[in-house]
């Protein structure tokens, strides 16, 4: 999803912390001084458990070398987490009559915790 040309451009910014510029007829190098912040999503949409990062990136690996850490945000398959936070998220926007309620804002129910479940006493959600 990057053009050759970005490519490039990174790479040698990454590498050798120079821009090269050609404008006007004038060539010049330049330090760069920069942080790369970056995000990726997976080749077809979907990570693919059983290839390398590298491979579900599908950028050169001497780019990806560059980087002094990688994340892997994934979102694990699970259609019932899925359907609790659908409701979740739908009554608070059900239940505020169109505000979007959040900490603090009587946005209603437990709420979901750094990768936990429901607030609450555990028990079923109501049927919307």
């Amino acid at each position: 999803k990057m053009r050759p040309a970005d490519r490039v451009a990174i790479h040698e910014a990454m590498e050798q912390q120079t821009i090269s510029i050609a404008k006007a007829g004038i060539t010049t190098v330049l330090n760069s001084r920069s942080s790369v912040l970056a995000a990726a999503n997976p080749v077809f949409g979907r990570y693919d458990d059983l290839k390398s990062a590298s491979e579900n990136i599908d950028l050169m690996s001497t780019i990806l070398s560059r980087f002094d850490l990688i994340f892997l945000v994934r979102d694990v398959r699970d259609e019932a987490r899925d359907r609790m936070i659908c409701r979740h998220v739908m009554g608070i926007h059900i239940g505020s009559g169109g505000r979007a309620g959040g900490i603090g804002e009587g946005g209603g129910g437990g709420g979901l915790g750094a990768f936990g479940g429901m607030g609450g006493d555990g028990g079923d959600e109501e049927a919307l």
